[in-house]
C-alpha cells in the first residue's frame, strides 16, 4: 500500500463553522433550488400557521371583553355631562343611557378613551366604583338588582347567588357570543393544525429530496477521486460525512430555514400585537429581553464547543468501528478483543460524556429561559393588574397579553437554540463542500484519444512515480508488452511492482515518464476507453454483497448463459453451482462465507466475462492452497491466452511461461528476461528462485 501524503484537511473534525456563511448557504440552496416550490408551499403553510397563533390569544381577549366579564360601572352627573360621555361611542353599546343623570359605561370601553379623559372619568366623585352586569329589564325581575332605566344592575358580587337557570335565561346572548367565538377558535386550530401539518409535510419532502440529490452528488464526486485522496483519508471520516454531516445539512433546511422564517414572523407579530394594544405594558413585558439577551450569548459559547466536540467524537467512534469490523478476523486471531474492547470503549465514552456535557448545557439553558419567561409574565401581571384597576386594561386585554408574552418567548428561545444548529450545520456544509471541491489528482482527457478498439500494446517509458514528493517508488521504469504476449513482474516487497500496476490502471500519474497503450499516453485516453479494455484481479478480491451473478456482471448488461459459460472457463462453475442459490446466491459482506480460492475464482470469471484486452493480476495465487492454486493455474491460463498480461507474483511457480520476466528491486528493474534465461544468469532471479524453493 502507498504510503500516506501527509496530513489531510479531513482529519480534523474540529471545524468551526458560523452561524451564517453566505458563500456556504448559496451552495447549499443550489441543492433546494429545484425544489422551491415545495419550499413556497411550506412557507405559505407556515404564514398561515403563524398567523393563526397570533390570533388565537385576541379571540380569548374578545370573549372575555365582550361576553365573559360585560361589566358596567354608573356614572352620575348632569344631563351635559352625560351627553359628553354618550357621544364618545353612541352606537357602541359600550355607554347606555339610564336615565337624564346616569350613563352605564362598560368599563372595557375605556381603555379605547384618551388616557387624560379616562383618568378624569376614573378618578371623578360622578363615576361610582361598584361594578355591575347589566340586563334588560323584561329578562331579570329580582330585588337584589339596581334599576336604571329598562336595565337591572346586579352586582358582580350577587351574580353567584343566582339560579343556574336564570343565568342561562339572563345571560343568553353572552353564551351565543361565546359558542360563537370558541367555535371559531376551535375552526382556526384545525385549520392551523391542517396548516402545520401541510408545512412539516412540505418541508420534509424538499429537504429529503434536496439532501437525497447532495449525498448522490458527494458519492458520485468521492468516487472519482485518486487513490491518493483514500490514502489520506480513513473510511469511518468519509462515511461521517456522507451520513451525519449531510444529516446535520438535513436539520438546518427542515428545522432551521423555514422555521427561523416563522419565529422571525412569529415574534415581530407578536412585539407588534403587544405594542398596538397597550405601549406601555408592552415595554415592561420586553424588559427582560436584555437579560435573555445575555443568558443566550453565555449559553451559544457554551455550547459552541459542545457540538463540536460530539462532532468529532463521532467520526473517531465510526472510524476506529469500521477499522476493528474490517480487521475483526486478526484481533481474534490474535486474541486482542479485549484491548480492542478497551479502545473501543474509551471513545464511546468520550462520545457520551459529550453529549452528557451538551445536554447538561440545554438542560439549564431551557429552564432559566421559563424562569426569565415567567419573571416577564409576572411584570405583566403587576403592572397590568393595576391598568386593570385603573381603567387603562381591560382583564381580556391582560389575559392577551400574558398568552403573547409567553409566546414571544418561544421563538426568541428558538433562534438561540437554532444558531448553534445552524454553526454546527455550517461547520458540516464546510466539510462536505471541502470534500466536494477537491479535484483529482488524475484527471482524464481526451486530447489525442484514437476511436476503434485496443490491440493491447503497453509501453513504460523512463517512468519515475513517488507517493510521497522525493522519496521515488519507480525509477526510470522502461518496458513494451507486445499484443497478446505475458510479462510477469517480481521482486521482493516494496520493490515497486504493485505500483507499476497502479500507474497502468490510472490510479495515480507518473511524476515523469510515459505510460501508453498503443502509443497513446494513458492521460490522453478517456477513462471509459481506458478501463474497458482492461481487467484486474487482485490479491485481496472484493466480493460485492450481491448474488453471484451480479458479482460477475458488476452491472455490464449480458444473459445468465455469458456468465455461466465465463464461470465454467475458470473452473467456478463447480463451487457456485454448489451453493443454496446457486448463481443467485447472495453473498455475504465482502465474501465473507466463501474461501480464499472461491474469491479468486470468482474474481476471475468476472474479469473473464468482461472480455479484455489487457489482463492484471496482482499477487492472484499468493493466499491459496496448493489444490486450489492449480484451479486458479488453469483459470489464469484460460484468461490469459490471446490477451496483453501482466503478472505481479511473489510465488515463481505460477509465472514461469511468461513471455518476459520483469526482476525488481528498489523502485528499479534489475534483471529482464525469459525464466530459463533468468536462471542461467544467476543473478537476483536465481537467488528468489532458490529461496523460496528452498523454503519448500
Amino acid at each position: 500500500m502507498p504510503p500516506g501524503h501527509g496530513p489531510s484537511p479531513f482529519d480534523s473534525d474540529l471545524i468551526e463553522g458560523k452561524a451564517y456563511d453566505r458563500r456556504l448557504v448559496g451552495r447549499l440552496l443550489g441543492y433546494v433550488k429545484p425544489h422551491a416550490r415545495l419550499l413556497l408551499l411550506a412557507v405559505l403553510f407556515m404564514s398561515v400557521s403563524t398567523g393563526l397563533d397570533l390570533l388565537i390569544p385576541y379571540i380569548s381577549k374578545l370573549g372575555i371583553d365582550r361576553y365573559l366579564a360585560r361589566l358596567y360601572q354608573v356614572y352620575e352627573a348632569d344631563p351635559a355631562s352625560c351627553d359628553s360621555l354618550m357621544s364618545l361611542e353612541p352606537d357602541s353599546g359600550d355607554f347606555v343611557r339610564a336615565g337624564t343623570g346616569s350613563v352605564l359605561v362598560r368599563k372595557a370601553s375605556l381603555e379605547n378613551v384618551d388616557p387624560a379623559l379616562r383618568y378624569g372619568i376614573v378618578h371623578s366623585q360622578n363615576m361610582q366604583p361598584q361594578t355591575y352586569y347589566l340586563f334588560p329589564s323584561e329578562l331579570y325581575d329580582d330585588t337584589t338588582g339596581i334599576v336604571r332605566g329598562d336595565y337591572w344592575l346586579v352586582p358582580e358580587a350577587e351574580l353567584s347567588h343566582i339560579p343556574p337557570s336564570v343565568i342561562v335565561r339572563i345571560r343568553g346572548a353572552d353564551l351565543a357570543g361565546i359558542t360563537r367565538l370558541a367555535l371559531l377558535g376551535g375552526a382556526l386550530i384545525l385549520v392551523g393544525l391542517l396548516a402545520g401539518y401541510g408545512n412539516v409535510l412540505s418541508l420534509q419532502i424538499a429537504a429529503q429530496r434536496s439532501m437525497f440529490d447532495l449525498r448522490t452528488a458527494l458519492f458520485r464526486h468521492v468516487q472519482g477521486l485518486s487513490l491518493s485522496f483514500f490514502d489520506r483519508n480513513p473510511v469511518g471520516r468519509l462515511v461521517t460525512r456522507v451520513t451525519n454531516d449531510i444529516e446535520a445539512l438535513n436539520e438546518m433546511v427542515s428545522a432551521v430555514l423555514v422555521n427561523l422564517v416563522r419565529d422571525v414572523l412569529l415574534l415581530g407579530g407578536t412585539v407588534a400585537i403587544l405594542f398596538a394594544m397597550n405601549a406601555r405594558l408592552a415595554l415592561v413585558s420586553v424588559a427582560v429581553l436584555p437579560v435573555f439577551a445575555a443568558v443566550s450569548m453565555v449559553f451559544r459559547r457554551k455550547v459552541r464547543g459542545a457540538f463540536r466536540e460530539v462532532r468529532r467524537l463521532l467520526a473517531k467512534l465510526n472510524a476506529t468501528l469500521a477499522e476493528d469490523l474490517s480487521g475483526v478476523k486478526v484481533v481474534q486471531i490474535f486474541r486482542r478483543e479485549g484491548a480492542r474492547r478497551r479502545a473501543y470503549s474509551d471513545t464511546n465514552q468520550e462520545y457520551f460524556d459529550a453529549n452528557m456535557r451538551q445536554l447538561v448545557i440545554f438542560g439549564i439553558f431551557r429552564p432559566l429561559i421559563e424562569v426569565i419567561a415567567s419573571a416577564g409574565v409576572a411584570l405583566v401581571i403587576v403592572f397590568g393588574g393595576l391598568g386593570v384597576l385603573g381603567g387603562s386594561l381591560t382583564l381580556g386585554a391582560l389575559v392577551a397579553f400574558i398568552s403573547y408574552v409567553r409566546q414571544m418567548f418561544n421563538p426568541v428561545a428558538d433562534m438561540s437554540e437554532k444558531y448553534n444548529v445552524m454553526q454546527s450545520a455550517m461547520a458540516s456544509a464546510e466539510r462536505v463542500f471541502t470534500i466536494m471541491d477537491t479535484e483529482p489528482e488524475v484527471v482524464f482527457e481526451a486530447r489525442s484519444s484514437k476511436d476503434g478498439g485496443v490491440e493491447g500494446r503497453v509501453e513504460f517509458d523512463d517512468v519515475t512515480f513517488s507517493y510521497v514528493p522525493d522519496r521515488p517508488v519507480l525509477k526510470g521504469i522502461s518496458f513494451v508488452v507486445e499484443p497478446g504476449r505475458s510479462v510477469a513482474i517480481v521482486g521482493p516487497t516494496g520493490a515497486g511492482k504493485t505500483s507499476i500496476i497502479n500507474l497502468l490502471c490510472r490510479f495515480y500519474d507518473p511524476s515523469s515518464g510515459s505510460v501508453r497503450i498503443d502509443g497513446t499516453d494513458l492521460r490522453d485516453m478517456p477513462m471509459d476507453r481506458l478501463r474497458s479494455c482492461m481487467a484486474i484481479v487482485l490479491q485481496d478480491a472484493f466480493i460485492f454483497s450481491r448474488t453471484v451473478e451480479e458479482n460477475i456482471r458488476l452491472g455490464t448488461p449480458m444473459d445468465r448463459d455469458s456468465v455461466v459459460r465465463a464461470a465454467g472457463m475458470v473452473q467456478a462453475r463447480d463451487f457456485i453451482e454448489r451453493l443454496p442459490g446457486g448463481f443467485d446466491e447472495v453473498m455475504a459482506e465482502r465474501g465473507a462465507t466463501l474461501s480464499t480460492g472461491q474469491k479468486q475464482l470468482l474474481c476471475f470469471a468476472r474479469a473473464l466475462a468482461h472480455d479484455p484486452r489487457i489482463l492484471i493480476l496482482d499477487e492472484a495465487t499468493s493466499s491459496v492452497d496448493p489444490a486450489t492454486e492449480k484451479l486458479i493455474q488453469q483459470a489464469i491460463a484460460t484468461l490469459m491466452k490471446g490477451r496483453t498480461s501482466i503478472v505481479v507474483a511473489h510465488r515463481l511457480s505460477t509465472i514461469q511461461k511468461a513471455d518476459e520476466i520483469l526482476v525488481m528491486d528498489d523502485g528499479v528493474i534489475v534483471e529482464r528476461g525469459t525464466h530459463q534465461a533468468l536462471l542461467a544468469r544467476r543473478g537476483a532471479y536465481y537467488n528468489l528462485y532458490l529461496l523460496q524453493y528452498r523454503d519448500v
